[in-house]
């Protein structure tokens, strides 16, 4: 991968990082997760325990699409480094 592909996957690792870190958005994922496994618990529907579920599992895919991106930007940064250090021998 080029070297601008790999600093714009850097960039993007930075800023799923920033998100991540963001208050309001990790109080958000933390009081819908809660929300949703207290509510599936309690549900006697069984309707409404799969919705619920479902609702549980699309948090958890954004939020682990956010980690992957950050780790993703660590892997560039690395390859980037890499790079670097290759070329000056």
């Amino acid at each position: 991968m080029s070297e601008g592909k790999l600093m714009a996957e850097q960039a993007r690792g930075e800023r799923a990082a920033a998100l991540l870190r963001e208050p309001l958005l990790t109080e958000s994922f933390d009081l819908l997760e809660e929300k949703y496994v207290s509510g599936w618990k309690d549900s006697s529907s069984t309707e409404g325990r799969e919705t619920l579920f479902q609702m549980y599992q699309a948090l958890m895919v954004v939020r682990g699409h956010l980690t992957e991106v950050v780790e993703t930007g660590n892997l560039a940064k690395l390859e980037v480094s890499f790079q670097r250090k290759s070329k000056r021998r």
